[in-house]
């Protein structure tokens, strides 16, 4: 057995408040292979990947490659060792080009080939990938974007490529050539390192798998021999019944929305929408399936309110009827990074005054009302005052769910709920979205992932091109009925799916 590339060696690191984020953590990473990274969210895992690539230097232990030890002080230092990074949320220069954004990062004589079109499309070949080098980052879809990353982090000639989340962006379809490309470069004899939540993920396509439970290693070692039950128990440390409805089925209460014969005209990337007509009841969570960018967004923004229809009508059954909102990009869109949790948990509540005491913020009410809600959502962070910048992005989405749920709206329209969650996390946020639901809450979820609508939903809406091509509920939501109209319009054959849809 080849010896590994790269090893962390009884690490530690403490912060200067005091966290212990890792205590103690040892990995071996082998050229050849794919390694995957399990934890629940707040466990270390992007801690780790930090020291490995010289944002952080540990507390106690070292680093060692090829069994010299090493020290990366910043980024650079890891680069100029061989180790290259994709982060989660994208570093590119969105304006320029593929090529430009390869040439910026290579180094010494690698980059006289960014200048020349022929060597460009040589080293995207070596990894099976084929992108145009004159395509401005801007125009490409997530996917192709995360392969410009991957190129950024290979340009110069990396033995360890590390990938923090490098899948809850993808579809199920984008998360298999994901690996793919992944496994190509792995045959090239590079170590590649992947973070993840998603079991069936690992056991698919992984060779090896470490898990970090509250900062310290528990569990590692091949994923041929292990199950997803057994990885489930040391990520969670308990059983999770992932399977299982959540709830019982629902009786739709009062109308509370209506969309009739709504349309929104197509645009760059956009299917529009076509003659959209739904009905949102209370105490009832809809559900609304399809393969990303088929009008998931456009119709998002037409219940939230943003865009209004080019024809056709959205309605509210009273002024009384209002929407609370979990978008799909809680970064640009649901967070104010660089405020405290606090903050950000009640910042509806404190812009409409409701924080104020004798004309200023009422800094007592805010944290004790903020320390129950991250009680309640189970938020790991080390203060309410903690930036959210600072938290992982599986916390930082619970922040978004919770602040929707306490803004005790009429209407709770969630997309991508679960995105970037751990198993625990992800049950957690379906349950409290089902006990809005069971308090006569219209709750919304827009989602590509079949499997949590089926658990939780009391009737699913399939949309494709920017139609909706069908809908199912109750013993009729299965994942044949609901993928045979996400990809095709049409239902499956009888012999296929059984009875008609409802």
């Amino acid at each position: 057995m080849p010896a590994p590339v790269i090893e962390l060696d009884h690490v530690s690191k403490r912060y200067p408040n005091g966290f212990m984020a890792l205590e103690k953590v040892s990995l071996s990473l082998f050229p050849g292979e794919i390694h995957a990274l399990l934890g629940e969210n707040g466990a270390g895992k992007s801690t780790l990947m930090n020291i490995l690539y010289g944002v952080h230097e540990p507390t106690e232990g070292g680093v060692l490659m090829h069994g010299r030890q090493v020290i990366h002080r910043r980024p650079a230092d890891a680069i100029a060792n061989g180790i290259g990074m994709v982060h989660q949320h994208f570093r590119l220069v969105a304006p320029f080009t593929v090529a430009e954004n390869l040439a910026l990062v290579a180094r010494g004589e690698r980059q006289k080939m960014f200048r020349r079109q022929s060597d460009i499309h040589a080293f995207m070949q070596r990894y099976g990938m084929d992108l145009d080098p004159a395509a401005k980052v801007k125009d490409l879809p997530l996917a192709l974007q995360q392969r410009v990353e991957i190129l950024k982090a290979l340009v110069n000639d990396s033995r360890v490529l590390l990938l923090d989340e490098p899948s809850t962006i993808l579809t199920p379809d984008e998360i298999g050539a994901l690996y793919d490309t992944l496994r190509r470069i792995s045959e090239k004899g590079t170590a590649v390192a992947v973070v993840t939540h998603n079991v069936d993920e690992v056991l698919a396509h992984a060779d090896r798998y470490t898990i970090l439970r509250r900062g310290k290693t528990n569990g590692s070692g091949l994923t041929a021999s292990c199950t997803p039950h057994d990885l489930v128990e040391k990520i969670v440390g308990r059983a999770v019944a992932t399977g299982t409805r959540i709830g019982a089925r629902r009786q739709a209460g009062k109308e509370q929305m209506r969309v009739t014969a709504a349309y929104l005209r197509p645009a760059s990337g956009s299917p529009g929408l076509h003659d959209i007509n739904l009905q949102l009841y209370a105490g009832e969570i809809t559900g609304v399936a399809g393969v990303e960018g088929n009008g998931q967004t456009e119709l998002f923004e037409l219940l939230a309110g943003q865009r209004q229809p080019e024809r056709g009508a959205v309605t509210r059954h009273s002024d009384r009827v209002t929407v609370a909102l979990v978008p799909q990009d809680r970064h640009h869109e649901g967070l104010s990074l660089d405020l405290p949790v606090s903050h950000n948990l009640l910042y509806a509540k404190i812009m409409r005054g409701e924080y104020l005491r004798w004309g200023l913020l009422n800094h007592a009410a805010i944290s004790r009302r903020a320390r129950e809600m991250i009680a309640q959502s189970d938020i790991r962070t080390d203060s309410h005052a903690t930036p959210a910048r600072a938290l992982s992005g599986g916390n930082q989405q619970k922040i978004v769910v919770a602040r929707a749920l306490d803004a005790a709206a009429a209407v709770v329209v969630v997309y991508q709920p679960t995105r970037g969650l751990d198993m625990a996390a992800a049950e957690s946020v379906l349950m409290r979205l089902a006990q809005a639901a069971d308090g006569g809450t219209t709750v919304v979820i827009i989602s590509s992932n079949i499997d949590e609508l089926i658990r939780l939903c009391d009737r699913i809406l399939v949309i494709n091109g920017g139609r909706i091509t069908g809908e199912v509920a109750g013993e009729s939501m299965t994942p044949e009925r609901i993928g045979a109209l996400m990809t095709t319009g049409r239902n499956p054959s009888p012999q296929a799916a059984g009875a008609e849809y409802v």
